[in-house]
């Protein structure tokens, strides 16, 4: 189980097990879903250009994206408005190989220059079988897109990797576990951007970022055990499907 050192980035996403039925627990989060739900209803021009260009991309992942679904027996692709400029980014799970005992997260966005998608983001072994897997949750706030994840058994190393509107890079927060053998203690250690923190400024720093979280996108945690309440519990959940579900949908707002 992670220590309370990381319960500011994943033990806040671990509540999110609770949040697809929990969408509507305040008149804010319940308008946010709401809107983001209807807005793909009522797609303009660019939008159903957009949405066109993703079935496509669907079509031609299809085998990477169905492998994470057996596999990993997990849904794999979502539409959502990341950066709320009107225009919907598609994003989904799929496997770098055969064998499938990894996944990579992709977020793509519609270049309505040039009428074709554009790969924004790539996370590779977001999910993996071996090792002791690998815990996640991606979620969005008015500013940034953030994926957290945590990798690991006795050795544990906790990312949130975040991104701006543009889709770029300009953050990341890590903790590191590491088990000492003299002393049978749990060593951590925090880093900010890339350099050696202290506790409090990396808890600081993350718990900005899940008080303006507005949309969880997709996420893998399980509830261990009780936890400190969470500022994610009460945000709303995007809706995640698998591929044929997805592709029915695409076809439905188009």
């Amino acid at each position: 189980m992670l220590k309370r050192a990381v319960t500011l980035v994943l033990t806040a996403a671990m509540a999110l097990v609770f949040a697809g039925c929990n969408t509507d627990t305040t008149e804010a989060t319940a308008s946010i879903y709401t809107t983001a739900t209807e807005s793909l209803m009522s797609l303009n021009e660019d939008g159903k250009k957009a949405v066109s260009k993703y079935m496509e991309l669907l079509k031609s992942n299809k085998a990477a994206i169905q492998s994470v679904e057996k596999v990993f027996d997990t849904a794999t692709c979502g539409i959502y408005d990341i950066n709320s400029d009107g225009i919907p980014e598609i994003y989904f799970f799929a496997a770098p190989d055969a064998s499938a005992y990894s996944a990579t997260f992709y977020v793509y966005s519609y270049d309505k220059v040039k009428d074709g998608v554009v790969k924004q983001i790539e996370i590779p072994n977001i999910m993996y079988l071996s090792g002791g897997g690998c815990e996640y949750a991606v979620f969005t706030s008015p500013v940034a897109l953030l994926i957290s994840r945590s990798s690991g058994t006795s050795d544990t190393v906790t990312e949130t990797i975040v991104y701006d509107m543009y889709f770029i890079k300009n953050g990341s927060y890590k903790l590191t576990q590491s088990h000492d053998t003299g002393t049978e203690m749990m060593v951590n250690k925090y880093y900010v951007n890339g350099n050696a923190a202290d506790q409090v400024t990396y808890d600081e720093r993350v718990t900005v970022h899940i008080d303006q979280a507005t949309m969880v996108l997709a996420h893998n945690i399980q509830v261990k055990s009780e936890e400190e309440a969470s500022p994610l519990l009460s945000k709303p959940m995007a809706k995640i499907m698998n591929y044929e579900n997805m592709l029915s949908y695409l076809i439905k707002i188009s």
